[in-house]
């Protein structure tokens, strides 16, 4: 039977029948770049150790670190960002109380291609969140207005959900923004680019490693899955995507993280237990274990991994490889022949007396074949599917990096924190869009070539009357098919009561 978007209804449903007796929030979102630098250090310098690659991040896990004992040195920096970090753990997981948020921005040409840093998605957004957390359960119920958005859809739920803790289990059903991967500027599998679908996952709360003999070697270690509901306009209506990610630190500094996506199912599609056990084992490519017309859906997988190296050289570096499961050699059985990559290095430490956080980072998003993907390049590949035209994208946007399919982007950009928690963000990118292959009607950002180059400063600051976030930028724009170019001046504010 299709699909006829049953995980948006039971969320709705679950969501009217809670009782509000229950923005404190016992998961650490991605998007606060002041968060992902003092969380990142902590781990990089040793007073903490858990997996950080992978968003949203369980913030009792965090607390748990925080009381551990340590013999690391703490420098003054350290010291900061360990004093923030539990005042902040204490006020999200504050049990039994409630927290009402509220909200307003204004943007200038609002950032399409978008990175970690939560930035405004149109040119004017209003909102408002209440929420809170028990011993057990948690309700964040979030609903926002946006103005003359891309998309289309003015009221967004985004960020509203459902969990109960099932042990050591998070069981969440609603609206959650993930970020899968160690990129600063991009994730290859899938990033905040796109707006969250309604959806119903398990998250692993505490990362502590197994405690057997046999498997305590892989060290603290996480797990999400989620079946979420692609409801927008598409050519196969209400598709399932479903995801998994592992994530382990074998080593100090050391962390590997395993990811799968796949979208399944929808009108006129299989959506059987046995067409997704087909999924789950590979059995997807069409003419190889698969009949054409029982392809069960359109997978992604693939592996990054970030290390930091021993703390007296503060530096880090990362890669991921992520494969398609469209077959562009000889292929066979489940092998993946195709790879999109990315790689980065971060620095860190004080320049005139702020503690910064600064990354160089490269991305290519087009299908390479060979096993470690440096090999020919085959166009019209990555995040495209023959089944499911409309790709890998949610309400025209990418579910991945956000240049979309065969896009190439070079990245420099630094987060600067003062000690009070006031935060600078500055960011360099040059992106080479949709640069290779024949013109694709079907891409979210150009159907022929582009080059672009993306500067912003931004500021986020924490007052008396509010916490108050703004930014500057400019946009270049070369369109190579047209042999025209344009720029814009970019800017935005918002403001919360916290």
């Amino acid at each position: 039977m299709p699909a006829k978007r049953p995980i948006r209804q039971i969320i709705l449903i679950l969501l009217a029948l809670a009782t509000v007796s229950a923005q404190a929030d016992p998961l650490a979102r991605p998007g606060d770049m002041q968060l992902r630098h003092d969380i990142e250090l902590l781990v990089d310098e040793g007073v903490i150790n858990l997996p950080v690659a992978a968003w949203p991040i369980p913030w009792a896990d965090i607390r748990d670190q925080l009381t551990r004992p340590t013999s690391v040195p703490e420098s003054e920096l350290v010291l900061a960002a360990i004093h923030r970090m539990r005042d902040r753990s204490r006020w999200e997981l504050d049990s039994g109380e409630y927290d009402f948020t509220a909200w307003a921005s204004g943007a200038a040409e609002p950032r399409v291609i978008r990175t970690f840093e939560d930035t405004p998605r149109a040119d004017a957004e209003a909102g408002l969140a209440l929420s809170w957390t028990g011993e057990r359960f948690m309700v964040n119920l979030s609903a926002a207005y946006a103005h003359d958005p891309i998309d289309g859809e003015e009221f967004r739920p985004d960020d509203t959900y459902l969990g109960v803790m099932l042990g050591n289990w998070m069981v969440t059903a609603g609206w959650q923004q993930r970020w899968w991967g160690p990129g600063n500027d991009g994730n290859l599998i899938l990033s905040t680019n796109a707006r969250p679908r309604p959806g119903i996952s398990l998250q692993r709360n505490l990362s502590t490693p197994f405690k057997t003999k046999w498997l305590s070697w892989l060290g603290p270690w996480s797990m999400t899955t989620f079946m979420e509901q692609l409801d927008d306009e598409r050519v196969v209506n209400d598709a399932l995507l479903w995801g998994l990610r592992f994530s382990f630190r074998p080593l100090p500094g050391f962390e590997i993280g395993l990811s799968r996506t796949a979208q399944w199912c929808g009108d006129d599609r299989p959506c059987d237990f046995d067409t997704f056990i087909d999924l789950l084992q590979g059995d997807d490519n069409k003419g190889i274990n698969v009949d054409p017309d029982d392809e069960p859906g359109n997978q992604r997988g693939g592996i990054d991994m970030r290390w930091s190296l021993p703390k007296q050289i503060p530096l880090a570096l990362y890669i991921q490889w992520i494969g398609e499961d469209a077959c562009t050699g000889s292929c066979s059985g489940r092998l993946v022949t195709s790879f999109s990559r990315q790689a980065g290095v971060e620095y860190w430490g004080t320049i005139a007396g702020l503690s910064h956080r600064t990354h160089l980072e490269w991305s290519e998003s087009s299908c390479a074949k060979g096993g470690a993907g440096f090999s020919e390049r085959v166009p019209n590949c990555v995040y495209e599917h023959h089944i499911y035209q409309t790709g890998y994208r949610y309400n025209s946007r990418v579910l991945g990096h956000g240049t979309d399919g065969d896009g190439r982007s070079y990245s420099l950009g630094s987060t600067l924190v003062q000690s009070a928690g006031h935060t600078w963000n500055i960011i360099l990118r040059h992106m080479e869009i949709n640069r290779e292959g024949t013109p694709n009607p079907r891409h979210s950002l150009s159907a022929t070539p582009q080059d672009r180059i993306d500067i912003q400063v931004s500021h986020d600051r924490t007052t008396r009357i509010g916490r108050f976030y703004v930014g500057i930028g400019y946009n270049y724009l070369d369109d190579k098919a047209s042999g025209t170019d344009s720029s814009d001046v970019t800017g935005f504010i918002r403001w919360s009561n916290r």
